[in-house]
């Protein structure tokens, strides 16, 4: 599964384990189940795939280390590499949690808080234990790619799009009465929101 040319098929298992994880959560809590929702589910999964594998964002001005090169930073700020900063790593990585958290929102169908939880462990903790994980399997001896500052990263980028969505549905629900069962696209983002 594993070779020593930099190339690592995590993004395979990422895309399974999002793809189970959200199944598991929508099966124990009876959530709606439509194209909506499946839809989602499974861009889920393909974005966690994409991401967990080496070689996404190869258009950006930063790349991932190679497998079994980078060291391990695990205290923010005192190991953090300020040349980060002049590049767009910051937006890319804030975005990596809000676009992730949106679709498991859309998944979950509306349970914000499970799919707060879902994304901080797959794209934040999971990513980088899987790149761990890597190394550890090409090379038992460090330096393994744990950046620790990329995890925080991309929780805060599930949390402003937390905060976005909490707010924006706290005033949808104030501002638009309630019209009884709707369908399509509509009735469907709807009950979307007044969920959250």
């Amino acid at each position: 599964m594993f070779n020593t040319t930099g190339v690592d098929f995590t993004g395979i298992l990422g895309g399974v384990w999002a793809l189970v994880a959200i199944a598991y959560v929508q099966g124990q809590q009876r959530v709606l189940k439509n194209w909506y929702t499946q839809s989602a589910t499974v861009a889920f999964a393909v974005l966690v795939a994409y991401i967990w594998a080496p070689f996404g964002f190869p258009n950006s001005d930063w790349s991932r280390a190679p497998i079994g090169s980078d060291v391990v930073r695990l205290i923010p700020g005192l190991q953090f590499d300020p040349n980060l900063l002049t590049t767009n790593w910051l937006p890319v990585q804030v975005a990596i949690g809000a676009s992730a958290y949106f679709l498991a929102l859309i998944a979950l169908f509306g349970d914000a808080r499970r799919a707060n939880i879902a994304v901080i462990l797959i794209m934040g903790v999971g990513l980088e234990l899987s790149q761990a994980f890597t190394n550890i399997v090409v090379s038992p001896i460090p330096p393994y790619r744990i950046d620790i500052h990329d995890v925080f990263v991309r929780a805060l980028g599930v949390l402003i799009m937390y905060g976005l969505f909490s707010l924006g549905a706290a005033l949808y629900r104030w501002k638009v009465p309630a019209q009884g069962q709707r369908y399509g696209i509509a009735g469907f983002v709807d009950a979307l929101i007044r969920r959250i």
